[in-house]
C-alpha cells in the first residue's frame, strides 16, 4: 500500500483578494485613530446619582446614551478636540460642559453634577423663526411671564447679549447687526426672584447671503422750533431697494447708538421728531433702512446737535463729532469740563433760539466750570456761522466766568464774526495760546487774572473796535502775536502799581492806537506798530516811576508816542512817518519835561513836544527796505544799524536787553 501526499491548492483569483484584504487590514492598523471616549458619573447636588439623564456631544448628537443606575454613562467615537458636552434631564437644569477629547485615548472625569433648581421646562420650544443675512428672528416660551435675555455671538462664548424690555410667557425678538453667511450660537436665560439663573439649551443657526437693503441717501438737522424737541428729515432709499420701513438712531455724547422709534417708520415717513432728546447733551441721529426680515442697512449719520440746556456732565467732542450746530447758548455747570479735540467745528445760529443768556438774541458760549479746546496749527478748533453769514456781530462768543474748579485752556482755536469781546474773561487765571479771532467787534477782554497769562502765538485781525483789552490783570505776557486791520490793539487800564503788561516781539497794524492805557510796570520792546492815521501809544498815565519802558521798537504813525501822566524811558527806537506828514514823534504832556536819548525821530512837522532829544538821538531816513508784507527791516547801509546806546541796531529788529 503506496502513502500518496494530498496537495491543497488556492485558486489565484482567491488568493490576490485575500492579500488586498490583509493589505487593507494592515493599513489601517498604521492610521492613528481621530476619535476618543469619555466616561464619568452624573449626580445631584447632595452626591446622589442621576438615572436615566441624556448625554450627547453637539457634534455627534446621533451618539446619544443615557446615564446608568449609578448614574454612570460611556460615550464612544467622539470626534477628537473640543466637545460640547450636553447632559439633559427633565427634573434638573440643562449642563453643558466644553471637555477635550484626546485622539484615541479614553477621558474619565469622575463626576458631573446637575442643579435641581433650573429645570429646563421653564424655557421650552425655543425656534429660529426666520434667518435673513443679517438678521433672526427668535421665538420662544417661558413658563410664566418673565423678561428674558438672548445670549449670541460666533462661538459658544457668545459675547452679545439682546435684552427684553417687557416680561411675557411667548417671547420674539429680532436679532441684527449679523454678518452675512455665518454660524452663529444663541441661548435664551432669564434670572429668577432669587437671583438663580436659568438656560435653554444652546441653538445654532446660520445668516443668509447679503441682502441688506440700500442705505437712505441723505439725513439732514432741522433748526430748533420748540424746546426740548430736535426734528430732522432724510431721503429715501433706491427705488430698488429692499427696504420696507427706517429705523430712528440716537447717539447723546460718547454713549452708544440707541434705537429711538419704537416700531419701524413706514416708507413714505421722511420726518422724525426727538422729543426725549436730554437738554444741555450733543446728540447725533440716524437713519437705517429695513427689510421685511429686520435686516438693516448701514446708518446714514447726521452731523451733531447741541440739545438747548445746562451741560452737567463732561462733554468731549472729536472731530469725528463735527461739525457742532449750535442753535442757543451753551451754558457748563461749575464742575463741568468742556473739551473739543483738534479739528472740531462748531457752527453757530446767527439768533439765539431761545433767546436767553447774558445775550439774549445771540447765542454764547458761558463757561461756569472749564473749558478745554486744543487744536493744533494743522487742525485748529473753529467756530463759525452756521447759516454762513459775514456779519460782524453773528455771535456772542466765549464767557469765562470762573476757574474754581479748574484752569480754562483755548489753544489754536478760530473764531469769527463776534458781537462785544469774542473771548471774556473775568476768572483768576486761564491759559490763552494760539487763539486767532477775526472779523468781530472785539477780540479779547481779561479782567482781573490773578496767574501771569503768557498770551503767545495770537492773531487779531479785522477787529473793529479793541482787540485786547486788559483790566487790572496782575501779569500779562504778549508776544509773537500779530495785530492787523484793528481800530486799537491793546488798551490796558490798573490802578495797582505793581500790575505788569509786557508786550515783545509782536507786530501791530492799527487804524487808531496801537497800544494805550493806564500802566502800572510796562515793558514795550522789539515791537513793530504801524498806525498810518492815528497814534502809535498813548500812556494817559504810569503809576510807577522808572518802570516803564519803551525800547527797540519801530514805529510808523501820524503821532508817535503821547505821555500824559508819568514817567517812562524812551530808548533805542526808530519813529517815523514814511509819508513825511506826521504830526508829532514824541509828545510829553507832563509837567515833567524830560528828555529822551537815542531814537530816531523823523517824517514828522513836530519832533519832540513838551520834551527834548537827549544824547545819542538822531533825525535821519532809516533805510528801510521791501518785505511782502513790508516788515521795516533796516537796508545794509542804514546808519541806524549803528546808533543804539550799545553801538548796535535801533528799532525793531535791534537786540533789548530788557
Amino acid at each position: 500500500m503506496f502513502l500518496t501526499e494530498r496537495k491543497h491548492f488556492i485558486p489565484a483569483g482567491i488568493l490576490a483578494v485575500m492579500l488586498l484584504l490583509l493589505a487593507l487590514l494592515s493599513g489601517c492598523g498604521l492610521r492613528q485613530s481621530q476619535t476618543g471616549s469619555l466616561s464619568s458619573r452624573v449626580i445631584d447636588a447632595g452626591g446622589n446619582a442621576v438615572v436615566n439623564a441624556v448625554v450627547f456631544s453637539i457634534f455627534a448628537e446621533h451618539e446619544k446614551v443615557y446615564s446608568g443606575l449609578d448614574g454612570g454613562f460611556y460615550l464612544s467615537e467622539l470626534p477628537a478636540g473640543l466637545n460640547n458636552i450636553v447632559i439633559m434631564h427633565k427634573d434638573y437644569a440643562v449642563e453643558e460642559r466644553q471637555i477635550e477629547i484626546k485622539s484615541g485615548d479614553a477621558t474619565v472625569i469622575e463626576t458631573i453634577r446637575l442643579d435641581r433648581a433650573n429645570a429646563p421646562h421653564r424655557i421650552f420650544n425655543v425656534q429660529v423663526a426666520d434667518v435673513a443675512s443679517t438678521s433672526a428672528r427668535i421665538t420662544w416660551n417661558t413658563y410664566r411671564s418673565v423678561i428674558c435675555n438672548v445670549e449670541y455671538g460666533t462661538t459658544m462664548g457668545y459675547g452679545a447679549i439682546y435684552r427684553e424690555e417687557r416680561p411675557a410667557e411667548q417671547h420674539a425678538v429680532i436679532l441684527t447687526d449679523l454678518q452675512p453667511e455665518t454660524v452663529y450660537h444663541f441661548r435664551v436665560q432669564y434670572i429668577d426672584e432669587a437671583a438663580i439663573s436659568h438656560y435653554s439649551y444652546d441653538f445654532p443657526f446660520k445668516t443668509d447671503n447679503a441682502d441688506r437693503p440700500d442705505t437712505p441717501s441723505a439725513i439732514r438737522l432741522r433748526p430748533l422750533a420748540s424746546l426740548g424737541v430736535v426734528e430732522f428729515e432724510w431721503d429715501a432709499a433706491a427705488v430698488s431697494s429692499s427696504a420696507q420701513g427706517y429705523n430712528v438712531y440716537r447717539k447723546v455724547n460718547d454713549d452708544d447708538w440707541q434705537r429711538i422709534n419704537d416700531s419701524t417708520a413706514g416708507l413714505r415717513e421722511r420726518v422724525f421728531a426727538d422729543i426725549n432728546a436730554e437738554s444741555g447733551t450733543f446728540c447725533r441721529y440716524a437713519i437705517t433702512a429695513v427689510n421685511a426680515y429686520g435686516a438693516e442697512s448701514d446708518k446714514r449719520v447726521s452731523g451733531v446737535v447741541f440739545v438747548p440746556g445746562i451741560i452737567n456732565r463732561d462733554v468731549k467732542i472729536s472731530v469725528a463729532d463735527s461739525p457742532v450746530a449750535v442753535y442757543s447758548d451753551l451754558v457748563i455747570a461749575a464742575g463741568v469740563t468742556f473739551s473739543a479735540d483738534a479739528g472740531s467745528e462748531f457752527l453757530i445760529a446767527d439768533s439765539d433760539a431761545f433767546a436767553a443768556g447774558l445775550d439774549e438774541q445771540r447765542v454764547e458760549l458761558q463757561v461756569n466750570g472749564r473749558i478745554s479746546l486744543q487744536g493744533t496749527a494743522e487742525n485748529p478748533v473753529k467756530f463759525g456761522p452756521l447759516q454762513g453769514s459775514g456779519r460782524r456781530d453773528h455771535w456772542a462768543g466765549i464767557r469765562v466766568l470762573s476757574s474754581m474748579t479748574g484752569i480754562s485752556e483755548i489753544n489754536h482755536v478760530q473764531m469769527f464774526g463776534c458781537s462785544g469781546y469774542a473771548l471774556k474773561v473775568s476768572a483768576d487765571r486761564i491759559k490763552i495760546t494760539n487763539l486767532v479771532i477775526t472779523h468781530s467787534e472785539n477780540g479779547v477782554s481779561l479782567a482781573g487774572l490773578k496767574d501771569t497769562l503768557e498770551l503767545q502765538g495770537c492773531s487779531f485781525k479785522e477787529i473793529a473796535g479793541v482787540a485786547l483789552k486788559i483790566s487790572k490783570c496782575r501779569r500779562v505776557l504778549v508776544y509773537d502775536t500779530d495785530f492787523s486791520q484793528v481800530g486799537t490793539a491793546i488798551e490796558n487800564f490798573t490802578d495797582y502799581a505793581d500790575d505788569q503788561l509786557m508786550v515783545y516781539r509782536t507786530h501791530i497794524n492799527c487804524l487808531q492806537t496801537g497800544i494805550i492805557g493806564t500802566f502800572g510796570k510796562s515793558k514795550i520792546y522789539n515791537t513793530l506798530i504801524i498806525a498810518e492815521t492815528g497814534l502809535a501809544v498813548k500812556f494817559e498815565r504810569l503809576l510807577n516811576r522808572r518802570e516803564n519802558f519803551i525800547d527797540h521798537c519801530t514805529i510808523d504813525a501820524y503821532n508817535g508816542i503821547l505821555v500824559e501822566v508819568g514817567e517812562v524811558t524812551v530808548a533805542n527806537n526808530i519813529i517815523v512817518n514814511r509819508l513825511q506828514k506826521g504830526g508829532v514823534g514824541i509828545n510829553n504832556s507832563s509837567f515833567l519835561a524830560p528828555d529822551y536819548s537815542f531814537n530816531n525821530i523823523y517824517g514828522f512837522t513836530t519832533a519832540y513836544q513838551g520834551c527834548s532829544a537827549g544824547i545819542g538821538a538822531v533825525s535821519t531816513d532809516p533805510k528801510f527796505v521791501g518785505g511782502n508784507p513790508f516788515d521795516y527791516r533796516l537796508a545794509p547801509d542804514s546808519t541806524l544799524r549803528l546808533q543804539d546806546y550799545y553801538g548796535s541796531e535801533m528799532g525793531r529788529y535791534g537786540s533789548s536787553r530788557l
